[in-house]
């Protein structure tokens, strides 16, 4: 332990306070998007009902595609390397934002100080629900630990390693490297201008992203508006705005569904960015400015012209960094106005065994005391995932149910897709983007759910009433089910649907063969 330098074990520690406070998913959540489209490209014989999964693959490639290519190699071992490489992701991450903010605070422990902030308590207070820190392994948590090290070199003025940095991160999740490219690109564009750069230099900047990720994106595209389901119209523009942006996300697109608490500490870690980086780092400043005025035109042009185009962007994904640097700024405010000429109290300065000791003090929680904690997360970590109950009967499905099964399942359920690797019939979270898809993907949310998007809650605050719908005789009325294909349905163990045959339940959840 004596060479390791304190910055790795600040970050491992972390990492470790991270999946104290947020918990680790492995399968489930939004790894359901992912982790089953890995084992299909695997083995293209699973899921062969799945909605999700075979809309995905209609279109090659896809946003999944280079994501879950990278995973093939590890197939027979994904669990252990998903926790590597959420571990090592998370560990670039937090060195990037910390040599971030040690550009601009004085003090090491205030710096470390800001990361936490930003990375703990206001993890999800960047707008549109996107978030710096993911509790599972996941695409976009990959390629914004390599975007912070692309803005990193870009204030360094090594222009040409941060384009083809954010080009491989926009292979790995489109929109945390198109997003950040677009306002790197305004920066250089105004450089240009003002003469700070000459003309080949924003080329050149501009030219290795065309050349790789600009191509990418296009195939992406255009093989995403050719996808087709027989039988199926393409969605309207209508129905695509009022399906995917007003009824499924409009935590990530609708600017006025955010919830206002947020919007007010965004904005003023906006200002403090603003003053602060107006004095110390004009770079920085029109970052924080070009991607605040950029954010105005996007929310108009969702809000107010549901132009699906812009909205496409997800624009809010910028959100991420202009957070970060409000906080950075508004440390590095109190560093000068209050801490410039104070020491730090030596009780401050956790070192490498302080570090260790709480590093151990976390995982001794996680995997002795977890139940103990004030708020419940969860900690699907190895054996610990064992004991969740939705896992354990989606495992049993697995071995009780022909592969060909195709399931309907409570609305919030993300696990019986990867655990069980079976076909599910529709499903909320992972859901078809392409607009032949959309329009059957919401007929079936109908259906089974019984909700719609003329119903007062969006999103994920539609799950009351759709449990209250599914749990019942029901709006679908299980009328027809053998011409949509479904065989099973997993229930909560209290319920009894009117018909089917009961083959498998544990203490919590049942299954009934319809």
């Amino acid at each position: 332990m004596r060479n390791i330098k304190p910055s790795i074990l600040f970050a491992i520690c972390a990492w470790s306070l991270l999946i104290l406070r947020f918990g680790y998913r492995y399968g489930t959540g939004d790894q359901v998007e992912l982790l089953p489209y890995t084992l299909f490209l695997h083995n293209p014989s699973l899921y062969p009902h799945d909605f999700f999964i075979q809309g995905l693959h209609a279109a090659i490639p896809n946003e999944r595609t280079v994501m879950a290519t990278l995973l093939l190699p590890f197939i027979n071992h994904l669990e252990i390397f998903c926790f590597i490489f959420q571990f090592l992701a998370t560990i670039f991450l937090v060195l990037g934002l910390e040599r971030l903010a040690l550009r601009y605070i004085h003090n090491k422990y205030l710096a470390w100080l800001a990361v936490l902030i930003a990375l703990i308590p206001l993890n999800d207070f960047a707008l549109g629900n996107v978030e710096a820190y993911s509790e599972c392994l996941q695409a976009s948590g990959v390629a914004v630990a390599i975007v912070v090290w692309a803005i990193n070199f870009f204030l360094d003025r090594k222009f040409m390693l941060a384009s083809a940095l954010i080009s491989i991160a926009t292979f790995i999740q489109v929109l945390d490297g198109l997003d950040v490219m677009m306002v790197l690109c305004a920066i250089m564009l105004f450089m240009f201008i003002v003469k700070q750069v000459p003309l080949k230099t924003v080329l050149g900047f501009m030219g290795i992203y065309a050349l790789t990720a600009g191509v990418f994106l296009i195939f992406v595209l255009y093989k995403k508006s050719a996808a087709a389901l027989p039988g199926c119209t393409p969605a309207s523009h209508a129905d695509l705005f009022k399906i995917l942006f007003a009824f499924r996300h409009p935590h990530h697109f609708i600017f006025s569904s955010f919830p206002k608490i947020k919007m007010g500490v965004y904005f003023m870690l906006t200002l403090f960015a603003l003053i602060f980086f107006a004095e110390h780092s004009s770079k920085t400043f029109e970052f924080v400015l070009a991607g605040s005025i950029g954010l105005i035109i996007y929310a108009f042009a969702v809000d107010d012209f549901q132009n699906i185009f812009i909205g496409n962007f997800q624009f809010y994904k910028i959100t991420i960094w202009i957070k970060f640097l409000g906080v950075i700024a508004a440390v590095g405010l109190a560093e000068e106005l209050y801490l410039s000429n104070i020491s730090l109290p030596a009780m401050l300065k956790i070192e490498k065994g302080g570090l260790l000791a709480l590093i151990l003090v976390c995982w001794i929680i996680i995997f002795k005391f977890n139940q103990l904690l004030p708020y419940q997360v969860p900690f699907q970590i190895f054996g610990l995932k064992e004991k969740d109950d939705m896992i354990a009967i989606c495992q049993q499905i697995k071995e009780t149910t022909p592969a060909n099964a195709v399931f309907i399942q409570p609305f919030d359920n993300t696990e019986l897709k990867f655990y069980a690797q079976r076909s599910s019939f529709v499903e909320f979270k992972a859901n078809v983007r392409h607009t032949c898809y959309v329009n059957e993907w919401y007929r079936r949310m109908q259906l089974v759910y019984g909700i719609s998007a003329v119903d007062a809650a969006k999103g994920f605050a539609l799950q009351q009433k759709a449990d209250d719908n599914y749990y019942t005789e029901n709006l679908w009325k299980f009328n027809n089910h053998s011409g949509y294909g479904i065989t099973h349905m997993l229930v909560k163990k209290e319920y009894k649907p009117p018909f089917g045959t009961l083959i498998l339940s544990n203490n919590s959840y049942a299954v009934y063969k319809l």
